[in-house]
């Protein structure tokens, strides 16, 4: 049987060689500068060269779960996209200075908090300290990501219940993400005290596999859910510590780490619905997602990262495979159930954009480049444009949910979204070297 070619929709209507009238759409600097208008709108400034962002600037009072600090929601993320944006325009530096600014003094002040009645989630990637380290690395302030780094160290095993860890969680959301954030920092920093501590809690982590290959995440009654159901998103499950175990075995050479991450990668696979050349996976509740806390783009990032620790092809060919179930979905062009107006990095759109480009860098493949346009195209087109600036009011899946937000963070907001056009723009640039750092949890 031949399966149809893939085809990506033009997004941009044209008549006699001119935009259709109605249709036009900025090109992507242009754009970018609207989103930046739209954070700023969210800045307030406290002095001695520090400000913090309100997550949402229609609602000042608003206070996402995951405070203002974090990499999600808060100050972590606004410098994070300002610091990728002084590729674009320089002058970006100065806000990225500011949110750091905010970041040093505050930091200290949210050690201890929790989120979704998770212990030791005030030191996680997402929600915590590890993420805003991983910010500072990216800034080059050693001095503040090292003091950060050593707070996690010495909190090992005062919460979460276990010796080796900090949550009680294996998942991206606790332990897991902690530990690809000292593996990366211990490469970038030179300090092999934090690639140690992240093989301990490998170690303790691997040793909790069931017998099918999965690993237990985050527990579905934090969400409100039966305790029986076992979740498997990127950021909650088996799909995310597969790419802890990736990034482990390529720092350290570990067998042990290779083969856990294979396993995990083949119950993945197993739990997937493949149709000819594409694949999707369900999520709870049997809607199928594309953003990578839950979705298809998560499984992306986790199949890459066991690709590259493992050089089986076979695995990059099941990253694709997810690529070209949400193509084959119908996107760029349409939303379908389970994705309905989630825009953003974590859930949304701007994951499947960040998808897309990868694949792109990683194969080399035209469609891929072509699929990412549409895609961007599709974000501008959903997005509000007017006298302040551009955004996005979008639904999340975690976060509290039946009230569209256009908020101002990285995972959750305009700072990712802008992240992801900002990869499209420097991809489409004759020099695609892609020199813009890279988070923990982004393999590409």
């Amino acid at each position: 049987m031949t399966l149809p070619a893939i085809e990506i929709p033009s997004l941009r209507p044209s008549l006699l060689d001119a935009p259709f009238p109605g249709t036009e759409l900025p090109d992507l600097p242009a754009a970018l500068d609207e989103v930046r208008q739209w954070i700023d709108a969210a800045e307030e400034p406290l002095g001695d060269g520090a400000s913090r962002w309100h997550a949402w600037p229609d609602r000042p009072e608003f206070t996402p779960i995951y405070g203002p600090v974090s990499l999600n929601t808060g100050a972590a993320g606004i410098a994070w996209y300002a610091n990728a944006a002084t590729a674009l325009d320089p002058a970006h530096a100065a806000r990225a200075s500011r949110a750091a600014a905010y970041l040093r003094g505050a930091w200290r002040d949210h050690a201890d908090d929790v989120y979704f009645d998770l212990p030791g989630t005030g030191l996680g990637h997402y929600g915590g300290l590890a993420g805003i380290a991983s910010v500072f690395v990216g800034l080059g302030d050693r001095e503040t990501a090292v003091a950060i780094l050593d707070e996690i160290l010495r909190r090992t095993g005062v919460t979460g219940g276990r010796p080796f860890g900090w949550t009680g969680s294996n998942a991206l959301l606790g332990d897991g993400g902690i530990v690809i954030t000292l593996v990366d920092a211990s490469a970038k920093l030179g300090e092999p005290r934090y690639l140690a501590a992240a093989v301990t809690a490998g170690l303790g982590i691997l040793a909790e596999e069931r017998p099918d290959g999965s690993w237990p995440g985050v527990s579905a009654s934090s969400f409100g859910m039966s305790d029986d159901i076992a979740l498997e998103g990127f950021e909650l499950g088996t799909i995310g510590i597969g790419y802890v175990f990736a990034k482990l075995a390529v720092a350290t050479g570990d067998p042990r780490f290779a083969q856990a991450a294979t396993r995990a990668a083949a119950h993945v696979a197993g739990k997937s619905t493949v149709v000819g050349d594409a694949a999707v996976i369900a999520r709870t509740g049997g809607d199928y997602s594309f953003g990578y806390c839950t979705g298809s783009s998560g499984v992306i990032r986790s199949f890459v990262g066991v690709f590259r620790a493992t050089g089986d092809p076979d695995h990059l060919e099941w990253a694709l495979r997810f690529g070209r179930g949400i193509l084959r979905s119908g996107v760029p062009g349409r939303q379908t159930r389970g994705n309905a107006y989630v825009f953003h990095q974590c859930c949304g759109s701007a994951a499947v954009l960040e998808s897309f480009v990868g694949l792109w860098r990683e194969t080399g493949d035209p469609l891929w480049l072509r699929a990412a346009q549409a895609q961007a195209d599709d974000l501008l087109i959903r997005s509000i444009a007017d006298a302040r600036g551009r955004r996005w009011y979008s639904e999340a899946h975690i976060l509290p949910t039946g009230t569209l937000k256009a908020e101002v963070g990285h995972q959750v907001g305009a700072s990712g979204i802008a992240l992801a056009l900002l990869h499209l723009h420097q991809a489409l640039q004759p020099d695609t070297s892609g020199a813009t750092p890279r988070l923990p949890d982004d393999p590409f």
